[in-house]
């Protein structure tokens, strides 16, 4: 099954193309890159890369979810 999802990947034409975005994705959403690395990885320009994550509906955030709550409980305050 991963196999045809990362063949049918509309973008980049190569499967090892297609396979590294995925990967680079995946290490990204699981705090073990910055988008700064994930956008070097796949040679792309960082700003490039966040557009392309919020065109396929991905939202990504450098806070954890108990760090955005924070936030708002700071913000609320003030």
């Amino acid at each position: 099954m991963k196999t045809v999802v990362i063949e049918k990947f509309p973008l980049f034409e190569k499967y090892e193309e297609k396979e590294k975005f995925f990967m680079v994705v995946g290490m990204l959403f699981t705090r073990q890159i910055t988008l700064a690395k994930a956008a070097e990885l796949l040679e792309m320009r960082r700003d490039d890369f966040s557009k392309l994550l919020k065109l396929m509906g991905l939202e990504y955030s450098y806070m954890s979810e108990e760090e955005i709550e924070q936030e708002k409980k700071i913000s609320e305050i003030l």
